[in-house]
């Protein structure tokens, strides 16, 4: 069931094999494996694929249902829904593999990237 899972929800977001391999920091061959079912991830491994599609690793591995996944959302007060996953395909490969990666980060790292690129952002618009 988890090396479908991890198959599907990779092909969901538009990504390679070896683009999670490199954000997990293993050979593609390692991550074939998992969606094959050869070797089962380990529970680190889990948990930072977790992060990096934002969802819990009972989700992940199919045993409950992600909020999020849906596009539940709460806006101003109110549950709003939205299409998760057609956001996610209509962000461009870089996008979704920054996230990915920022995900990964310690809080006081996550916030140092974004000082980071807002100083960029602002650079470039001369400001």
């Amino acid at each position: 069931m988890l090396a479908q899972r991890l198959r599907e929800i990779r092909k969901e977001h538009g990504l390679t094999q070896k683009n999670i391999a490199d954000v997990l920091g293993v050979d593609r061959t390692t991550y074939t494996y998992y969606e094959t079912g050869a070797t089962t991830p380990s529970p680190d491994t889990l948990y930072k694929l977790s992060r990096i599609y934002n969802m819990t690793i009972g989700c992940l591995m199919g045993v409950e249902e992600d909020p999020a996944a849906m596009g539940a959302r709460v806006s101003n007060g109110r549950l709003v829904l939205s299409s998760f996953r057609d956001a996610n395909e209509s962000r461009e490969r870089d996008e979704k593999l920054l996230l990915m990666c920022y995900r990964l980060l310690p809080a006081d790292e996550k916030k140092e990237v974004l000082d980071r690129l807002h100083q960029m952002a602002l650079e470039i618009e001369g400001i």
